[in-house]
């Protein structure tokens, strides 16, 4: 139940991250989430069964899985960082991790084809960890793992108090937290890996109630922490939509008592009329609310009367006008 619940929660994310592909110029992220939830998928005992089936090795689905979640890893590792800087990360932090994920894959295969595993099992690490190649197969995995999340942590940690936007403040921090629970999930991995290999299996039975705490906990956070800032960007979009077309009649009536007044002021020729074209983006919209405003500032400097002739409902409107365009970023 456990593994259906965290591959529903990364395929979700897989969704949200899906709304804004099309306008997101990198969607590195995205690709990265899919390949996770394919990993996360055939941990599903009745998806891993049935294709054990299928392969020509009794647990190798186990292999690929693991593969996956590497590669899935190191791009959303990269995709996080990149994210949290604003793409301005340097330094050769994508050289190590791409090579360190490439000698984990290799180590991982190799150990792997020295296990003895005749029968497929959903409880793999269970059933075979007592060999040192299984516990070698499992420990490089968490060690790569351990050293991603810790340097996405601390990208975080540093980047997180210079973001200005609340969504991406929330949503990193978010991400933190679960790189945080991720350290522990590694921890506890190892040393399951380390005292089943040794022997000592009462303690790795009582590691192993952290460890079913700290999996589906780490997904979560991860999974909700990437959700936060495409759902915020959504919903704000949504909201200065609204706003815009409320405000955009009473500011079209503004522009045609003043700038058409005097067609010489306006440098974009009838914003007004452009105005009135259904906008794809919230940024669109935005852009002709800011034109109209623009303009009509142009026509109180002009005509040297600022204000003189504007009604308390006039100059309502373009106060709320010119605090929209503010909060968007645009310069008045």
């Amino acid at each position: 139940m456990t593994n259906l619940l965290v591959a529903a929660f990364m395929w979700l994310l897989v969704l949200i991250l899906s709304l804004r592909a099309r306008s997101r110029p990198d969607n590195s992220m995205l690709k990265a989430a899919v390949v996770i939830a394919a990993s996360l998928t055939t941990n599903i005992n009745e998806v891993y069964l049935g294709a054990a089936e299928l392969l020509p090795w009794a647990n190798a689905l186990d292999l690929l899985s693991n593969i996956l979640l590497i590669i899935g890893v190191f791009y959303l590792s990269r995709a996080i960082t990149l994210g949290a800087t604003a793409g301005s990360s340097r330094g050769g932090g994508g050289t190590w991790g791409r090579w360190a994920a490439l000698v984990t894959a290799a180590v991982m295969i190799v150990s792997f084809a020295g296990i003895e595993n005749p029968v497929p099992s959903t409880r793999f690490m269970l059933d075979y960890g007592d060999q040192p190649a299984a516990a070698l197969y499992s420990a490089v995995q968490y060690v790569y793992i351990f050293a991603v999340m810790a340097a996405t942590l601390g990208t975080c940690v540093r980047n997180v108090p210079l973001m200005r936007r609340r969504r991406f403040r929330a949503g990193f921090s978010i991400i933190g937290t679960g790189c945080g629970a991720g350290l522990l999930l590694c921890a506890s991995v190892i040393v399951m890996d380390v005292t089943h290999v040794t022997g000592q299996e009462g303690i790795m039975r009582s590691v192993g109630g952290v460890y079913d705490v700290l999996y589906p906990l780490t997904v979560v956070l991860l999974s909700v922490g990437l959700a936060v800032p495409p759902l915020g960007k959504i919903i704000n979009d949504i909201s200065i939509k609204r706003q815009i077309r409320q405000l955009d009649p009473p500011l079209k009536a503004l522009w045609r008592k003043t700038v058409a007044r005097t067609p010489d002021v306006s440098l974009m020729g009838s914003a007004a009329d452009t105005a009135t074209v259904p906008r794809r983006t919230a940024r669109d919209a935005t852009d002709a609310i800011h034109r109209l405003v623009i303009e009509i500032h142009d026509w109180l400097a002009v005509t040297g009367k600022p204000g003189a002739e504007l009604s308390a409902a006039d100059t309502a409107v373009l106060r709320e006008a010119e605090a929209l365009c503010l909060k968007q970023g645009r310069a008045l």
